[in-house]
């Protein structure tokens, strides 16, 4: 029974807290029944229990809010694209899918929890937890851009889990293929950031085949494991 358990530790609780929290919940009526086991646990602390828990009697409406936000937000995450099936997508997707694991690709379509809402964010790779975030949403279906940051983010997996963290490419060759928007875009990353978020641009321009090619080439036979850089400051997502 919920007055006789204490809802955190599991263990049986005081026989007067017992009283006390029965006598107010029947002094409720069917009131008592849109009480959270929260606000019940935390009212039987209290010498008034009653006037502590009739505070909590809109506690039905506020769980329901949060059940509805928490299904919504459920909603706008996916291990394959929202709303869109595509054979390159899905081609890239499983390469990269060979380095970091079979759930190691989430797509956002405007979610709260990887941080893909209200930002002008396309996509990045979660270095700590080794895993890519498309933020499907700011693409707007647009599927060139989802297969050029796809091919991007997974590249920034090789750079981390096959090669520790280090570049493939000269700093001559990418100066040489880098696109002008891209070498000025990547003067906003940190200097330690910069090389290898310059490959990463440079390589997604590769063809599809080409690039697959490369991945499973810098990956084959390697330990695969988290490289995390230490640059003197929090490490910003690419």
């Amino acid at each position: 029974m919920i007055c006789g358990i204490n809802l955190n530790t599991a263990e049986a609780e005081h026989p007067e807290i017992k009283q006390r929290c029965m006598s107010g919940l029947l002094k409720l009526g069917t009131k008592a029944l849109k009480v959270s086991g929260i606000s019940i646990q935390r009212c039987k602390s209290k010498a008034d229990f009653f006037g502590c828990i009739k505070n909590h009697t809109t506690d039905a409406s506020r769980i329901a809010r949060a059940a509805r936000a928490h299904a919504a937000e459920i909603r706008t995450l996916s291990l394959t694209p929202h709303h869109l099936k595509n054979a390159r997508l899905e081609r890239l997707g499983q390469t990269i899918k060979t380095v970091l694991g079979a759930r190691s690709i989430l797509w956002s379509n405007h979610s709260k929890t990887l941080g893909c809402k209200g930002r002008n964010l396309y996509g990045y790779y979660n270095i700590p937890r080794g895993y890519v975030v498309m933020c499907e949403g700011f693409h707007k279906g647009d599927l060139n851009e989802l297969v050029d940051t796809l091919k991007h983010e997974g590249w920034h997996a090789v750079q981390h889990q096959c090669r520790k963290g280090r570049p493939l490419l000269s700093e001559q060759q990418i100066a040489t293929r880098i696109r002008r928007e891209d070498a000025f875009n990547v003067h906003g990353y940190h200097p330690k950031q910069q090389r290898l978020e310059s490959e990463a641009r440079v390589i997604a321009k590769m063809r599809d085949q080409d690039w697959i090619s490369l991945v499973k080439k810098q990956c084959k036979g390697k330990t695969k494991r988290l490289h995390q850089p230490d640059i003197g400051l929090p490490y910003t997502p690419f």
